[in-house]
């Protein structure tokens, strides 16, 4: 999107430049489409987590994401019947945190008890957007901790890349994936392929040079097999330095389904509308975090 727009801009200047003249450019309309980044990050040394999640829509070509105002949102546990509602925070349009209800596991700090996420049980999140249902389910992935981060002083290309050395200890005896949180919108999916029960140990350039003294923190999520497909795929189609959880410039479908016309419980014959659907993803993960300050 980035070079694009740049593009544009250069063969605008030219042609103002070898005129004069006004022109109108006709750039694609597309339909606005609902977005919601759910994706819940657990610390399970907390006995309450701040559980937040955004709702907004896509924009025209040049335009940012605009908050989004839902009808509805909760995630429930069907075999308990727990659940947990959602509203609009006061302070920041188009975030949602959890709201005390009867029956529902919230304090008066809107933080949700971490006890309700760290289940075995499927959990359900559902949210209503201008008259459309829509549904994602998940269950919790726990990850490893990070044994170690440290600064290295190796280069990608050129003396300005920033080089961070992780390790950790892959989780054995079990099929492993990883989502690695660098900071500044940057991410990287890994699967124990390689590795499977040892310690393992790896390291990344990022995109931008980073200044003496940034505080940098990077946190190492679980991540099932959907969701580490999910995330390659952003990063693969966001251009380098930008955030994939941004709109990416071709559409990746998370693991929502729009389920308005639903008209049974056992087949779900008529949902999944091709032209009718939600972007972002739900996902309920543990993460560690280390932070480290550059040098």
């Amino acid at each position: 999107m980035k070079n694009l727009k740049g593009i544009l801009a250069i063969a605008l200047l030219h042609l103002f430049i070898g005129c004069q003249d006004v022109i109108d450019v006709d750039l694609p309309e597309n339909e606005p489409r609902i977005i919601l980044d759910a994706i819940i990050r657990i610390d399970e040394s907390q006995d309450f987590s701040s559980v937040r999640i955004k709702a907004s829509t896509t924009s025209s070509f040049f335009d940012s994401n605009q908050p989004a105002m839902l009808s509805s949102l909760q995630i429930s546990n069907e075999a308990t019947g727990d659940f947990v509602l959602f509203g609009p925070d006061p302070s920041i349009p188009g975030r949602y945190i959890p709201v005390p209800a009867f029956g529902s596991p919230v304090n008066d700090m809107n933080q949700a008890a971490t006890s309700f996420f760290t289940t075995n049980d499927p959990l359900t999140l559902t949210f209503t957007y201008e008259d459309q249902l829509f549904l994602a389910s998940t269950t919790y992935v726990p990850t490893t901790p990070i044994d170690s981060v440290e600064q290295g002083d190796g280069s990608l290309f050129d003396d300005e890349d920033t080089e961070v050395i992780i390790s950790f200890t892959d989780i054995p005896d079990q099929e492993n994936y990883y989502v690695f949180d660098f900071d500044f919108g940057e991410f990287l999916g890994t699967e124990d392929t390689f590795y499977p029960g040892q310690e393992f140990q790896f390291s990344y350039f990022y995109s931008e040079a980073l200044e003496v003294g940034d505080i940098v923190e990077i946190s190492i999520l679980g991540a099932d097999e959907d969701f580490y497909n999910y995330i390659n795929l952003l990063v693969e189609q966001s251009e380098a330095g930008d955030n994939p959880f941004q709109t990416p410039v071709t559409t990746v479908r998370g693991n929502y389904i729009n389920v308005t016309n639903i008209d049974n419980t056992d087949v779900f014959d008529n949902v999944d509308d091709a032209n009718n659907f939600a972007l972002g993803y739900f996902a309920v993960v543990q993460e560690y975090k280390q932070s480290f300050i550059v040098e």
